[in-house]
């Protein structure tokens, strides 16, 4: 095979990393963007992340009130039709505790996702530097696997502690969860990527074996 046909084949084969390499590019800029504006937000742009806000709210998903009287003014539901809402509490003057209660019901799934967005990035440059197929790629892709998996129980136990504590700090009463509708929200689709990418990167680490065990013996 000459090398101008070797160099054709290769052109139209193509980039076998695109078009994640290209998304996931154009997402790091969408980030950038997106935290600067959180910055001015925070400063003086009406809040973020539980932060400049004038009041911090919390619902209460497991107390249900009726709102006929409302509804009557606004709209009105079929005849045997039972409208239920669900009480939300806010603090116009909420203390530093408070903002940061509600804060760590926001902010780590934001760091869960923007610490994914950066792994994955190591992960195409590693390809890109190395080889798709070498043990230095499927270490980065290990690691994402592992930060998904456990990142993703630990933000969804994070934000349930914290969202139950800023409830229970915004009332009174006997009813006092631990945790914040923790059955909802389940973070299925992440861990389920996560254990993914773990069965991926020992698949691509056998492989990496046998190729350098078939290169040696050749």
């Amino acid at each position: 095979m000459t090398e101008e046909s070797a160099g054709t084949r290769s052109g139209s084969t193509g980039n076998p990393l695109e078009p994640m390499a290209g998304v996931v590019t154009a997402l790091c800029a969408l980030v950038a963007v997106f935290l600067i504006l959180k910055s001015f937000a925070v400063v003086g742009l009406g809040g973020a992340f539980g932060w400049g806000d004038g009041s911090v709210c919390a619902t209460d998903h497991s107390t249900h009130t009726g709102g006929e009287d409302w509804l009557s003014r606004t709209m009105e539901p079929r005849q045997g039709i039972e409208v239920l809402f669900s009480p939300q509490y806010c603090d116009n003057h909420p203390g530093g505790g408070a903002r940061l209660l509600s804060t760590l019901t926001e902010l780590p799934s934001s760091a869960l996702y923007l610490g994914a967005l950066f792994l994955l990035y190591r992960v195409i440059r590693a390809a890109r530097q190395d080889g798709p197929y070498t043990v230095h790629t499927a270490g980065r892709l290990r690691l994402l696997g592992w930060y998904l998996a456990v990142g993703s129980l630990v933000r969804h136990l994070t934000e349930s502690v914290a969202g139950a504590a800023l409830l229970n700090s915004l009332r009174t009463g006997d009813h006092r969860p631990l945790l914040y509708d923790v059955d909802k929200g389940m973070p299925y689709f992440a861990l389920l990527t996560g254990i993914g990418l773990l069965s991926l990167a020992r698949i691509m680490r056998v492989g990496t074996a046998m190729r350098e065990d078939l290169e040696g013996v050749i």
